[in-house]
This record gives C-alpha cells, sequence and structure tokens, in this order.
C-alpha cells in the first residue's frame, strides 16, 4: 500500500446509600436472551419449540475463524454466486496486488481465481476503494485517481475470467465540494444493474451495458447519515429510526413496513446483508448480531446474538454477509482483534442443534460507563467458555437520562437485595468507599496467578497496608500537556501555568474544569474523605485566571477546541480525550491542548511539535503531583453468586491477551501489552505509508506511519513509572465540580461561591 488515507472525528478531509459494612470482603478495617435464534430460511424458528419447565433451550449458531490459506490486506466484497460457489474481491496481504479468490467447498479451502489487469491496480496517483460482485461473478470497481487537484472516479467492469472494460458512466456533478463528487458506496444487486453512491448522499441506479442512469434517489431521511443496501430488485435506505425501501424496477418508494422500522431502531445501523430468495426476505448484520426479516411480514427475527460472538465486539466491522444456506453463512470483516494479522478475518457461524441457545452459566458485570475494552474481551472470554454468556450491564446512555448518583444508588439496592453483579468496573464509582465497607473481595492473590509483568505502581493503586487489592486497574490514562514555549514549560507548576494569559483560548469550560479535575481532585481529599474548601478555592482561582474571559460564541460551535460530535450527541470521554484538541493546536485555534493520554500516535505527536517549531509534551500540572487515571478498575463483589467464574474472567482481564486489546480506552498496565500497543509494530516493513489529517476548512497535516523510535517507548515507559498518585475516582464529586465550575469560568459566579457550592452538594452526597 503506498498510501494510508487517515479521517480525524474533528473533520471530513478525503471520537446513596452504601453497602452495609456487615458484608463480608477487603475492609481498610480488617445473548441477550433470544427464543428465535437458529432461525430456518423462512423464517420459522429452529431448534426453539416452547420447552417444558426445567428444559433447556438448545440451538445455536457457532463461530469459526477460518484458516483461508493466506492474508487479505482487505476484502471489498463476498458472495455467493449463481453456481454455488463462493467469490471473494479483495486485495492479497503480502503484495497489495487486488484479485479475486473462489471456494468451491463453503468457505473450507479457498483458490487465487485471477489478480484485476495492470489498469487496475493501485499506483502513485491511483487506487481502488470500491468494488462488488454481481450474482454471476462480474465485478464492478470503483477506480479513483488524482486529478487538477481533485479525485476523478471511473467505472469499470471485470468480467468473470478477468477481463476489463470502462462502463461508459460520469458521475453526475453534485454543485458542491470535489470531495463530494466520488463514489463512496458501490453495489452489484442484480446482473445488470449497479447501485452507487456519491459523496453528498444521492444514489444512481446505472445499467451495466451502456453507463446510463436509470433511476436516481433522492433519500430525505428523518435523522441525517442512513445506509444503503441492496438485495435483488429491493433498495433500502436506513436511517436510525427507519428503513425506507424502494423498487428498483420502478424507481419508486414503497410503503413502509412497521417491523422492519421497530428492527431499525432497536438494532442499529446495518453493515451488510444478503438475501437467499432474489430480494423476497434479507438477512441484516448489525451490533446486535444477525436479524431475518421477510419483506411484508410482521416480525424481525434475531438469529445470532452480537454478545455472544465477534459481531457485538467494538473491534469487529463486517465489510459482507453470505448466506450459504439456513444454517451456515459466512462474514468478511476488518477485526483488528482477530488472529490474522491484517485484521481481515473470514468468519462462519455454523447453526448447532445440540448446543443451548443460551449458555448454562450466566456472569453479571456492570459499569456506569460503557466500555469497549470490555466488550471486545467478553467476546474473546465466550469463545473460550462456550459455556458462560457474560451479561454486561452499562447504567448510563444518552437514551435513559440516568444520573451517576440514581445508578449508584440503584446499584446499592441490587446488591443488598442478593440480585447484583459479580464482576464490577469501578470507573467512576467511589472506589475507596466501597473497599471499606467490605463490598469487594481481595484480588491479590489472583492477580499472582495472571503471570504477567506490570506496573506496579499503577496496578497497587489501591492496595491497602495488609497487601490487599480489592480494586485493582487493568488500564490507565495519563494526564499530558502539549504546547509552545510562550504557553508552556515541562516541569512547570501550576501556579506558573495558570499565571499566563491566553493559555486556554476557544476552550469551553466545562472541557477545561473537567480535565484539570483528575490532576487537581486528588490534593483535596483529607483523611476524613471530606475536601478541603480552601483548595477548590484556589483551584478555580487558579483555572479563572488562566482561562481569562469567557466567549459565549464557542457554545454555538462543535468543533471547538476539544470538543468531538459523533452520532448526534457530544461524547464526554472524547471530549477530554488528548488527542482530540490535536489539530486546533496546529493550526492555532488554541494555545494548548491538554487532556487524558491513554494511546500513542508518534506521528501525530511529531508532526503538531514540528509545526509549532518549539513544542513539547509533559504531564499536566496541578495541584497533586506524578498524577495518573486509573482506568478499567476491576472488582469482584463479596456477595457474587459466580465467584469462581468472576474470578476466572478478572484474571483473564490481566492476561496478555486481553490486555493487548486496544481500543484507545487506556494504556494497559501489563508491561509487554503497554510496549506492543506504542511501538508501532503495525508499520514494520512499510515505507512511504502516510496518515492525512485535517478537517473540512482544508488543513491538511501528514506524517509518516513508522515504528516508534526506542529512546521514545523508553521515555514514555519511564514515565509511566514515575507516576505515583491515582486520580480521585467519584464521579459525583466530579459531577459537583465541573457544574460550578463551569459557572465559575462563565462569569456567573466567584470562585469562593462556586467552592462553597461544591462543598454544599458533596457533603449531602457524603452523608447520605
Amino acid at each position: 500500500m503506498k498510501y494510508g488515507k487517515w479521517k480525524r472525528v474533528m473533520g471530513a478531509l478525503l471520537a446513596a446509600s452504601l453497602i452495609c459494612a456487615s458484608l463480608v470482603g477487603c475492609s481498610k478495617g480488617g445473548a441477550v436472551e433470544n427464543s428465535n435464534e437458529g432461525g430456518g430460511t423462512d423464517g420459522s424458528s429452529q431448534g426453539n419449540e416452547t420447552q417444558d419447565a426445567g428444559e433447556q433451550t438448545m440451538g445455536r449458531f457457532l463461530e469459526e475463524e477460518l484458516d483461508i490459506g493466506g492474508v487479505f490486506g482487505n476484502i471489498f466484497d463476498m458472495k455467493k454466486l449463481e453456481d454455488g460457489s463462493v467469490r471473494i474481491a479483495g486485495s492479497d496481504g503480502n503484495n497489495g496486488l487486488k484479485g479475486v479468490w473462489d471456494s468451491k467447498d463453503a468457505g473450507a479451502t479457498w483458490e487465487k481465481a485471477f489478480d484485476f489487469p495492470d489498469e487496475l491496480q493501485d499506483g502513485n496517483d491511483a487506487w481502488m476503494d470500491y468494488a462488488a460482485l454481481s450474482p454471476d461473478g462480474q465485478i464492478v470497481c470503483a477506480y479513483n485517481s488524482a486529478v487538477d487537484g481533485g479525485v476523478k472516479s471511473v467505472l469499470y467492469l471485470v468480467d468473470k475470467e478477468g477481463k476489463a472494460s470502462q462502463i461508459p458512466f460520469e458521475l453526475p456533478q453534485s454543485g458542491e465540494k470535489e470531495a463530494l463528487d466520488i463514489i463512496l458506496n458501490l453495489q452489484f444487486p442484480v446482473n445488470d444493474q449497479i447501485i452507487l453512491q456519491n459523496g453528498a448522499g444521492t444514489v444512481y441506479q446505472v445499467n451495466v451495458s451502456d453507463g446510463s442512469v436509470k433511476y436516481t434517489y433522492e433519500i430525505d431521511t428523518s435523522q441525517g447519515d442512513f445506509q444503503v443496501h441492496a438485495v435483488g430488485n429491493t433498495l433500502m435506505a436506513q436511517d436510525a429510526s427507519q428503513v425506507i425501501i424502494y423498487d428498483m424496477q420502478t424507481g419508486e418508494q414503497k410503503s413502509f413496513e412497521e417491523a422492519l422500522n421497530k428492527g431499525a431502531s432497536e438494532n442499529g445501523l446495518y453493515s451488510a446483508v444478503d438475501t437467499m430468495d432474489a430480494g423476497g426476505s434479507v438477512y441484516c448484520l448489525s451490533r446486535g448480531g444477525l436479524y431475518h426479516y421477510k419483506f411484508g411480514g410482521s416480525v424481525m427475527e434475531q438469529l445470532i446474538d452480537g454478545n455472544m460472538n465477534s459481531l457485538g465486539a467494538p473491534a469487529c466491522y463486517p465489510i459482507a454477509l453470505t448466506m450459504i444456506d439456513g444454517q451456515n453463512l459466512l462474514v468478511a470483516a476488518n477485526d483488528t482483534n482477530a488472529t490474522s494479522g491484517t485484521g481481515i478475518a473470514v468468519y462462519k457461524y455454523t447453526y448447532s442443534a445440540d448446543t443451548p441457545a443460551r449458555p448454562d452459566k450466566e456472569l453479571k458485570m456492570y459499569s456506569l460507563y460503557d466500555n469497549k475494552e470490555i466488550r471486545q474481551s467478553i467476546t474473546r472470554f465466550q469463545k473460550e467458555h462456550t459455556d458462560v454468556y457474560v451479561n454486561y450491564q452499562a447504567a448510563l446512555s444518552e437514551e435513559n437520562g440516568m444520573t451517576v448518583s440514581d445508578a449508584l444508588k440503584t446499584l446499592t439496592t441490587e446488591i443488598m437485595a442478593g440480585n447484583g453483579p459479580d464482576v464490577l468496573l469501578l470507573d467512576g464509582m467511589p472506589v475507596e468507599t466501597y473497599i471499606e465497607k467490605g463490598v469487594l473481595k481481595d484480588l491479590s492473590a489472583l492477580i499472582k496467578e495472571s503471570g504477567g509483568s506490570y506496573f506496579e505502581n499503577i496496578l497497587n493503586a489501591y492496595q491497602d497496608a495488609q497487601g490487599q487489592m480489592c480494586a485493582v486497574p487493568a488500564r490507565f490514562t495519563i494526564p499530558m500537556i502539549q504546547a509552545g514555549s510562550a504557553y508552556f514549560t515541562p516541569g512547570e507548576d501550576l501556579n506558573a501555568f495558570t499565571e499566563r494569559k491566553d493559555t486556554m483560548v476557544n476552550m469551553l469550560p466545562k472541557n477545561v474544569v473537567e480535565k484539570f479535575w483528575y490532576t487537581c481532585g486528588a490534593a483535596w481529599q483529607k483523611e476524613d474523605k471530606t475536601l478541603d474548601e480552601t483548595k477548590i478555592t484556589e483551584f478555580l482561582t487558579k483555572l479563572k485566571n488562566a482561562y481569562g474571559e469567557y466567549d459565549s460564541s464557542l457554545e454555538d460551535v462543535n468543533t471547538a477546541a476539544g470538543v468531538t460530535t459523533e452520532g448526534g450527541g457530544t461524547e464526554r470521554i472524547k471530549a477530554i480525550n488528548f488527542f482530540m484538541g490535536d489539530l486546533d493546536l496546529a493550526y492555532g485555534r488554541c494555545n494548548t491542548n491538554f487532556g487524558l493520554y491513554g494511546n500513542m500516535d508518534y506521528g501525530m505527536q511529531q508532526a503538531v511539535n514540528e509545526k509549532l517549531e518549539d513544542g513539547k509534551m509533559d504531564l499536566m500540572p496541578g495541584q497533586a503531583d506524578h498524577v495518573f487515571v486509573p482506568s478499567m478498575v476491576m472488582g469482584i463483589s463479596s456477595k457474587s453468586a459466580q465467584p469462581e467464574m468472576a474470578e476466572e474472567f478478572v484474571k483473564y482481564l490481566f492476561s496478555q491477551e486481553a490486555q493487548k486489546v486496544s481500543q484507545s480506552g487506556g494504556f494497559p498496565v501489563e508491561k509487554e501489552s503497554f510496549r506492543s500497543v506504542i511501538d508501532g509494530h503495525q508499520y514494520e516493513g512499510t515505507e512511504n505509508l502516510v496518515a492525512v489529517g485535517g478537517n473540512d476548512e482544508g488543513e491538511v497535516l501528514d506524517y509518516a506511519m513508522e515504528p516508534t523510535p526506542e529512546e521514545e517507548i523508553t521515555k514514555l515507559t519511564e514515565l509511566v513509572e514515575s507516576l505515583t498518585t491515582p486520580a480521585l475516582q467519584d464521579d459525583v464529586i466530579k459531577e459537583a465540580v465541573v457544574e460550578q465550575g463551569e459557572k465559575v469560568l462563565k462569569g456567573e459566579q466567584s470562585p469562593e461561591e462556586g467552592a462553597a457550592a461544591i462543598m454544599q452538594k458533596v457533603n449531602i452526597y457524603l452523608a447520605e
């Protein structure tokens, strides 16, 4: 691969009462269940007949990652052909050549059919982004060339034997930016018709024979972004709440189907679809698993629960779905945690009538916030423990509107009633209070059995004087800052940093307060667990001095420094992520960039430093020194109904296999795994691989994607080993600080008034 194209989130150029002390535990004083799984091709369920009381429902699809006899660098499409064989259009992971592979035994073995002609292989200024297979084995390709400062897409047809010819099609000009006049989606549902989509979202139905446009679909959805899929002569356009259906023979929109819309709303966007009856029904993949719907029907049934396999894992992005028959299917996916070195995998799912529809054992796990590393690890754990179902519940979401305080009160009630979780992910919870109240078991022996070499200073964040470890971080982040010498000097304290003006220009007050909470909050807590009002007042005073006058126009700009919008809402975890502000810093929209640093992007860091000419990175200043933020803090309930299985699962989370899972949620606490996620080993042996960062204002920041220099690995490792102070973990307190601190930075109240309001709220909370 000559060039890598990289897209930043900020742009789009080419992120109660506590448990009674009587509970026994640590103390510092001492599939989705699914009745339709295993459905047949006619929409009926297989192996799920009503059972007598006490009998177990049987029948489940089991996953297998296929050994394809090599590696794919990419898969464009995969389809079962009319002759019964399965064909893949993709690229060879070893040499990058685009080509076609066939399997005549449902994916068990593969043979190279042919390479694409030379004119369709990638060149210096030309590349292929999309290719799609027809039912008879032809391939349509979108081949892009850089011309006159823009990109031109040309359609080619590759016949079943590998001969290519250009389709005489010109993408109609959108009248908007040139970047929108390229092909961004390509499908070949029937042998003589192509569906394609341009960057503006317009969908065209094109005749293969002469390149003429048969129908144009200007799709107007209520939720903005939408996915387009074609099965047979049916075109589906799906947004977050509905599926709009078109008849490709007439180009007309069909009536809405209630069951399909309900399924779309509940299951999320479908990443891949297929049909086995020429479009009479559709099989759909989403994070929830595999679903089947017969057009005109009343039920959308779930055939595979994604919680029990790779389909629901955050790192798995299905590319293509191929239904072999009602009991066997293939999924091509981009899965960074697959065994394939390139991350491109082909999974086979086979229905097993003798396997319980739901595993025999259930392990309950709870967290305040959804955690991608946990979800990925659950997928892997369940593959090795097919008799275990990990029921993971994250309490807070934009949909339910629950507060942290409400969630903790509910958790307390559940545990006291004997219905609580077995495993707790404690991020944001009052960890030390839980330890003191005996809610959590000692994990010290369990961690020793995990066999890794760990950063002991991080691992022992909550170890008591007796050596008990009732809560253990599996990951961590580091509050870091990057700036030029005019606004920051490495090693300086909070006093020196906040004496300067304009250090926080163009930053939202809420984000500023939340980021500095991590480096300051740990210094506020007294021995009796109450807070020091004097230090809070000092904190707010210094921040206000550095922040200066508030600019209300920032609230009207989604991409203000340090803010990212995704899926229609601002995600708090990304708003405090260090890398969300790198482009703002590089192009002068802000004078400093700071936040939680949990994954290393060395090339980007260096590119920003060079842009600043004298840019430096170091620990964020604060009222506490050498701070780290414990992340993915694990605990086992002292009232667990499955204590042995809970220990097995938590022990797995500290293994190298689980520690090397990386979804940008923090650095691994295990040393070898830590090195593997920062060393850039994935770039070994590559040449001239370039990432292109930028935003919609045309700013571009390129950098070479190369292995991290050894001296930089050593430097970061030594910095981690120097960290001594765990940040305060209690999001009820944090919410009070952020709420009142925002008012101070906006000038709505004085630092003294803000500190008093924080103390009042926190004291009520601590007294409950």
